[in-house]
């Protein structure tokens, strides 16, 4: 073999690698649509969040629960007063306020994504975002460590 044909060779593999490289990185591409599923979070409210097979759901109360995604370091806090009694809306919103003020504490509103505001602990590097839409009797907590989730999950928000 002369030098021509070794340079063609490389050339040949430089240009095969490269779109091998580029096919790879549009495979991935298109997958990151795929690793979120749409969550009901109540029955007028849901969120589109990151596949975990690491969830956990904790009733504090029947209006009333957490939901843990250790994979993704998600936490979903929902409490839901369409049918609660005027105990169960003392109790619950009582631990829902206490929630939210022990997330809201040493946090500062840093931005709005999607027309909510995300607050930003910088002592635990949280991020923190609070729904309670008008149109439905939903309270809804979402906190996670990671922004770039956090504005995926807010502009998947339906209610």
């Amino acid at each position: 073999m002369d030098r021509k044909d070794i340079i063609i060779i490389i050339l040949v593999l430089i240009i095969i690698s490269l779109l091998a490289l580029g096919l790879h990185n549009h495979q991935v591409t298109d997958q990151g649509t795929d690793l979120y599923r749409t969550v009901k979070v109540s029955p007028s409210f849901s969120l589109d969040v990151p596949l975990s097979s690491n969830l956990t759901r904790e009733n504090v109360s029947e209006n009333m629960y957490i939901v843990n995604d250790y994979q993704n370091d998600i936490q979903i806090i929902s409490f839901n007063m369409k049918n609660a009694s005027k105990m169960d809306l003392i109790e619950d919103g009582y631990q829902y306020l206490k929630r939210e003020e022990s997330y809201k504490f040493g946090a500062e509103e840093i931005i709005k994504i999607s027309n909510h505001t995300v607050w930003h602990n910088k002592d635990d590097g949280s991020y923190i975002a609070f729904f309670s839409p008008n149109n439905t009797e939903d309270n809804i907590m979402l906190v996670t460590h990671d922004n770039i989730t956090m504005a995926r999950i807010l502009s998947s928000a339906r209610y």
